[in-house]
């Protein structure tokens, strides 16, 4: 699993959570921080990062990041798809077998970012 991957894993579980927990901890900051040089458009994980500290109204917290959440997704997506067709280019002009097994390895991680959130309320 890919660094962003992970940081990923961590906020949607965040987002199901917000109503049941604080979610404002050092590891969901700490996700923020490892994608926030990398999601595009700039202000999405600003705007996940301000409703953090909105726990007054779960409802509406939840409401917010459900909405962002799928765009930070969309933002991770398209950065493997990027990273992969570099590597393609540089294995189709080298043909070394690492860049290939990177390759898939993207591949993979690319694929289960795919598959559709499972713990939604």
């Amino acid at each position: 699993m890919t660094a962003s991957s992970e940081a990923l894993a961590i906020l949607e579980s965040a987002t199901v959570e917000c109503k049941k927990r604080d979610i404002n901890t050092p590891e969901v900051r700490d996700a923020l921080d490892l994608l926030e040089p990398h999601i595009r458009p700039e202000w999405l994980i600003p705007q996940f990062r301000y409703h953090l500290d909105r726990a007054v109204d779960k409802e509406g917290q939840q409401q917010v990041l459900r909405a962002t959440f799928p765009r930070i997704r969309k933002s991770v997506k398209d950065l493997l798809e990027k990273q992969m067709d570099a590597l393609a280019r540089q294995f189709a002009a080298t043909h070394d077998m690492k860049l290939k097994e990177e390759i898939e390895r993207l591949s993979s991680e690319l694929v289960k970012l795919d598959r559709p959130q499972e713990n939604e309320e």
